[in-house]
């Protein structure tokens, strides 16, 4: 029998309408089950071993979801929107050159990388296993992150900062990557997040300018 398209209320509140009643199990299961995804990967993992984690039999797990990809969908939605809301510019740096804003906005998805729980690098191929809904949704937050930084570039090139030569779709899909991997080499104790997204910035920015406005460089980058 072919699954029940879902309407688009029903998939803005699939996230959180499960946990109404008992957030606090709801929040323990969608960590448990990143764990989970992480370490076996989304095909692998069983919703016996998700239960497991947090004390429940999977028949308990029916309250909160219909199906594992349930999970791999809040997950991904949950790590995006943290994504989307650090995005947000203040005034001063929404005022700013393409470098000031490039390096806020790197800083700021670093700050939140302890917070997220959705897929990780090689596990981004997983969102392939959503159903053509849930994709749609995701495909769409990741369209709106991606469009706010080729925003950042375009804006470099208009004021002669940045090459134009520069391909703006594969420097931006270049941050990303970088972005998405992090959690999966970086350990504690090297160096901090806010580090790692000053060697970012100053990989990404130095690929970007003209030469002739490398000297013209912050000291920092």
């Amino acid at each position: 029998m072919a699954r029940r398209r879902r309407s688009v209320d029903e998939l803005d509140d699939l996230s959180t309408k499960r946990g109404t009643l008992n957030e606090k199990r709801w929040e323990e299961i969608l960590d448990a089950a990143a764990e989970e995804f992480n370490e076996r990967g989304y095909r692998a993992a069983r919703l016996q071993d998700i239960g497991c984690r947090v004390g429940l039999l999977t028949g308990s797990l029916y309250y909160y979801i219909d199906s594992k990809e349930d999970l791999l969908f809040a997950l991904a939605k949950s790590s995006l929107e943290l994504g989307l809301a650090a995005a947000v510019e203040d005034e001063v740096i929404a005022n700013s050159d393409a470098v000031t804003r490039l390096h806020s906005f790197i800083q700021r998805q670093m700050q939140i990388m302890g917070r997220l729980r959705g897929p990780a690098g090689g596990m981004l191929r997983e969102l392939a296993s959503l159903s053509a809904e849930h994709r749609e949704q995701i495909d769409s937050m990741r369209r709106q992150l991606h469009a706010f930084v080729r925003g950042i570039i375009e804006q470099g090139m208009e004021d002669s900062d940045f090459d134009p030569a520069v391909d703006v779709g594969v420097a931006t899909n270049t941050l990303f990557e970088l972005l998405n991997t992090t959690r999966e080499w970086v350990k504690q104790g090297r160096l901090g997040m806010s580090e790692i997204g000053d060697w970012y910035t100053r990989m990404l920015v130095r690929g970007l300018v003209r030469r002739e406005s490398l000297d013209r460089l912050p000291s920092s980058i």
